[in-house]
């Protein structure tokens, strides 16, 4: 009978599923498409009124996989904790399991594997004594290959559930699983030495997220694609790949993936020789690393106060179902009143004493963030400190060179100094500073114009600076640096003949939120010729600005850009 009942209850699972609820299909598909505003207003629209409870839960963690895309791990951990209130309240061993499932993602793709680990001997103890739709078990047979990959490295057991996966999820046409099991598999053979074979798969896999529209997909092949075809010294072809890969994921708003494949270029770049597109790729890099830590700067509290609150939380669950179930018990019997009674006052002071335990547990725990933040200060500290004088070794390393370097060369190893001194000089403002986003304007560019020195004095030319201090973003301060220090350059190199009179000017003024950068030589070599640097209108085109060049009487450069201080 038992057996019987357990056939039933699969039957129905199979069945309800093979009746794939269409808005949980269509907000699905607004995932793959990684339309992730679209997809969390769909999903908050339909949580006002779901169809049924099953639904609700289906929201919520379609809610929490849309989060997760955007990095937003404290929303994500938020609606499955919601999900699972809700998954215990109806008692849904289905959607229990695939709540297991995507905890066991959650935490491996944030590196935390033992808590991924905790998830996935859940997820087992209950798939030993349920049966489960194919669905639910292809998604857990794909993370749990995915764990196996990361954490242990056990190639066999990743083979072994990948197949598992793969096999489940063709049958039911899940194209998520579909390709993320051929992608494990495929990462197995360039592991284990078959670059070529693999090169093959993960072009295929190239195909599929194209053809199926899946863009997350799309990027994550992308970088294992690059990859194999650089280590099988196909560089051209790798090349190729990589700059089609940084204009999708930048297309896409994928900016972990863009940075990955754009590393991917700045080495394939490095090894065809060509030093000047590998470092244009290298300071790109920079900055949308900068971006991504910005993005990122509060996970690593949230994941401290997360270890800390996770087993309050289920607590508090049990505890609230328990209360449910006796008071269901009271309106079914007068006869056990008492005994109710007597349950709800021994609860009552097991509730107190789990309150008083936590709330001590909770002072602890504030006692060790306070210690962990001070000893993140430190290292902070440190971190600064070590970078800092890793570009002062580069300083000095080019500084040597260029002692040993022939006058064709000399200058552009100076030139190439003083734009890391410009980004080494803005590194000295920001340690300085309390407030790391933000550095006075004024006093960083004036460190620039130091930096020129002794090329100005070389060269006989006068400076004319005059720059309005105010606070400005360290991102805007660094482009206007740089900046600065290539029209130096220029200036230096291409301007001036045999003037009598040479000079350089220089003006940022800050106006009602605007500032205006004027910058200006007497020089008469580019006189009433068009000139358009490649460098400055690159840099230009990161502080999305629009500028002037003129020529008329000497080089002339002049730009606006809205500015706030908040």
């Amino acid at each position: 009978m038992k057996h019987t009942i357990a056939f039933l209850f699969l039957l129905f699972s199979l069945l309800s599923f093979s009746q794939n609820d269409s808005i949980i299909s269509y907000g699905q598909n607004l995932i793959y498409e990684n339309k992730l505003d679209d997809a969390i207003s769909f999903y908050n629209s339909h949580l006002t009124e779901p169809q049924s409870p099953e639904q609700k839960i289906k929201l919520l963690i379609g809610l929490a996989d849309t989060y997760k895309l955007k990095l937003d791990f404290k929303k994500t951990n938020a609606y499955l904790m919601e999900a699972y209130e809700e998954i215990e309240r109806i008692e849904d061993l289905q959607l229990k399991f695939l709540y297991h499932v995507k905890m066991m993602e959650f935490y491996r793709k944030r590196g935390l594997y033992s808590e991924a680990l905790d998830h996935q001997l859940k997820a087992e103890i209950l798939k030993r004594n349920n049966p489960f739709a194919d669905y639910y078990l292809s998604s857990y047979y794909g993370r749990k290959a995915a764990l196996f990959s990361q954490h242990f490295g056990y190639l066999d057991s990743v083979v072994i559930y990948a197949n598992k996966s793969l096999k489940l999820a063709e049958k039911v046409n899940h194209k998520d699983n579909i390709f993320y099991s051929k992608l494990e598999l495929a990462s197995v053979y360039e592991r284990r030495g078959d670059v070529k074979g693999a090169i093959t798969h993960f072009k295929d896999l190239l195909e599929y997220a194209k053809n199926n529209n899946l863009v997350q997909h799309q990027a994550d092949v992308y970088i294992n694609y690059t990859n194999a075809l650089i280590k099988d010294n196909q560089l051209e072809k790798a090349l190729q790949i990589g700059l089609e890969a940084i204009d999708f994921t930048k297309a896409n708003d994928l900016l972990f993936n863009e940075i990955i494949v754009t590393i991917n270029v700045y080495e394939t770049y490095k090894k065809l020789g060509n030093n000047v597109k590998a470092y244009d790729y290298l300071l790109y890099r920079m900055v949308l690393t900068d971006a991504y830590n910005r993005k990122e700067h509060d996970k690593f509290l949230f994941e401290l106060e997360e270890k800390y609150k996770l087993t309050e939380k289920e607590n508090q669950i049990k505890i609230s179902n328990l209360e449910i179930k006796n008071k269901n018990k009271e309106l079914a019997s007068n006869k056990i009143n008492l005994y109710i009674i007597l349950g709800l006052f021994l609860i009552a002071i097991v509730v107190t004493l789990m309150i008083t335990y936590f709330l001590q547990k909770t002072k602890k725990s504030n006692r060790k963030l306070q210690l962990l933040s001070q000893e993140n200060e430190f290292l902070l500290s440190e971190a600064n400190h070590r970078i800092n004088n890793n570009l002062q070794l580069v300083v000095i390393l080019i500084s040597d060179q260029l002692k040993k370097s022939s006058p064709d060369n000399a200058f552009q190893l100076k030139s190439i100094l003083t734009k890391v001194d410009a980004i080494s000089t803005l590194h000295k403002h920001l340690y300085k500073n309390r407030d790391k986003s933000k550095v006075d304007v004024a006093n960083y560019l004036n460190d620039v114009k130091v930096s020129f020195f002794e090329v100005f004095k070389e060269n006989d030319i006068q400076t004319d600076f005059k720059i309005d201090s105010v606070d400005i973003s360290s991102d805007h301060a660094m482009y206007f640096g740089l900046l600065l220090s290539e029209l130096c350059i220029n200036s230096i190199k291409h301007a001036f003949d045999k003037e009598d009179s040479k000079t350089v000017n220089f003006r940022l003024t800050h106006k009602e939120n605007r500032m205006y950068f004027n910058y200006s030589d007497t020089g008469s070599r580019e006189k009433n010729k068009e000139v358009k640097p490649k460098l400055i209108d690159k840099i230009c085109r990161q502080l999305k600005i629009e500028y002037q060049i003129e020529t008329d009487n000497g080089f002339s450069f002049s730009f606006e850009k809205h500015i706030t201080n908040d």
